[in-house]
């Protein structure tokens, strides 16, 4: 068995081979003068292993997509017993359906693709709406992983007299199953949205924040704007601590940065390269390498 890093995977990769205790290999990668694609394997390397691409989906995402499908038909060729994608961050969950007449449901399309390549797909924390389990994306086997154990623990050790609070319903799983790992309270925030960036947010019921430290908690940041409203609801509480945290700090148009601004503190995983991170998931992968 091989664990190698596509260029999105690097940060994670070598981790996670020297966890599992297999080898470690990269992809080589580059692109022409014209942004074509060229990748290229330590071909020695591949014959009759079982092959762990790593990759996480971000920026250049449609370039990070046809990279793995170039690298994974290429390992068979190569003489790979079996191919298999590690994805920290995966695309396209929400864009799980037709939402108007001739609209590609995305996620759909790339799931049959990928089927056809790959022999096995691990995803960390999907990002799913309507579809409830992978099994309804891919034809292969396909493994859900979630950091919410991570952190749970990173809480835990770091935060005294949290209240975890979800800033929406789909965010409130989050939130929910995180405080009862900790065996603290958790509470969710209504949320109206108006458009991608115009989001108005209320507390579901009265919620007495004296003394806690509100720890906002969801799967993804992406502009950050419902964390923005979140945040500034709270202060007008009286709230003067807040702490997000999220598996994917994806962190458009400068989210990051308008985050900080708030005051607020903000943690993710490194599933995402970015200087948020400071939750390390390569264990949850290493554990799935046998």
């Amino acid at each position: 068995m091989i664990v190698i890093a596509c260029s999105h995977g690097k940060h994670l990769a070598q981790d996670i081979a020297k966890k599992a205790k297999k080898r470690y290999s990269e992809l080589f990668v580059e692109k022409f003068p014209d942004n074509e694609i060229h990748i290229k394997f330590n071909a020695r390397l591949i014959k009759n292993k079982k092959v762990i691409l790593v990759q996480s989906f971000y920026d250049e995402i449609d370039s990070c997509l046809i990279e793995v499908m170039f690298a994974a038909r290429t390992a068979k060729e190569l003489g790979a017993s079996s191919v298999s994608l590690m994805a920290p961050y995966f695309p396209y969950m929400r864009q799980d359906k037709m939402f108007s007449p001739g609209e590609v449901a995305s996620i759909h399309v790339l799931g049959e693709i990928l089927s056809k390549i790959l022999d096995e797909i691990y995803i960390l924390d999907p990002h799913l709406h309507r579809e409830k389990t992978l099994g309804h994306i891919f034809n292969i086997p396909a493994h859900k992983l979630t950091a919410n154990p991570l952190i749970a623990k990173y809480i835990k050790n770091n935060i005294k007299k949290a209240l975890i609070v979800g800033p929406d319903w789909e965010s409130y799983k989050w939130a929910r199953k995180t405080a009862e790992l900790i065996g603290c309270e958790s509470t969710i925030l209504l949320k109206t949205r108006h458009s991608a960036r115009n989001v108005d947010v209320k507390f579901q019921e009265k919620v007495n924040v004296k003394g806690k430290n509100i720890v906002l908690v969801d799967d993804m940041i992406s502009t950050g704007n419902t964390l923005i409203k979140t945040i500034e609801a709270l202060k007008k509480l009286g709230v003067k601590k807040v702490t997000c945290i999220a598996v994917h700090g994806i962190f458009v148009e400068k989210a990051l940065e308008k985050l900080r601004k708030t005051g607020a503190k903000v943690i993710t995983s490194n599933s995402l390269p970015n200087k948020s991170a400071k939750i390390d998931v390569s264990v949850l992968f290493a554990e799935k390498i046998k």
